[in-house]
């Protein structure tokens, strides 16, 4: 009877040990695939010489912009700390900034528009209806930092 039940428990442990080391070297594999992944295409500009992440706003103007206004307010997003670009569109009455958000926010930007006698409305890219991505985005911004912290570039 002891040598049955003796038996028995060393062929589950065989058996859980062969298992474990499969388990193993299955995920060991799928680390090492991932590391080759992340190293295997050259890292962005960004990424190697390390810049800061930048924001995108779109503001929505109340009336037209004249070349006058444009070039004030241009002239008053150059002096604006912060300030990477800034892309002003008189036809569809809207200006496009994009910004360090550490060193601006968004409710100075629309106190610089505003203080040149424009009412700014946000764009809110949110209630455009079309082909939306089904992937949610934590899930890709997790798999785009994992590859960034295993790339050895």
């Amino acid at each position: 009877m002891f040598d049955l039940a003796f038996k028995t428990h060393y062929y589950i442990m065989e058996r859980f040990k062969k298992l474990l080391k499969i388990s193993a070297y299955t995920v060991l594999s799928i680390f090492v695939a991932f590391v080759i992944y992340a190293n295997w295409e050259e890292p962005s500009l960004s990424d190697r010489l390390n810049l800061k992440p930048i924001e995108l706003s779109v503001f929505t103007l109340n009336h037209e912009v004249s070349t006058e206004d444009s070039l004030q307010i241009a002239q008053k997003f150059a002096t604006n700390k912060g300030i990477t670009a800034s892309t002003i569109n008189p036809k569809g009455k809207t200006i496009s900034i994009t910004y360090h958000a550490d060193e601006t926010s968004e409710n100075e930007l629309r106190q610089a528009i505003e203080a040149e006698k424009f009412e700014a409305k946000k764009v809110d890219f949110t209630a455009f209806k079309g082909p939306q991505c089904p992937v949610p985005t934590e899930y890709i911004d997790f798999i785009i930092n994992t590859k960034k912290a295993l790339c050895f570039r």
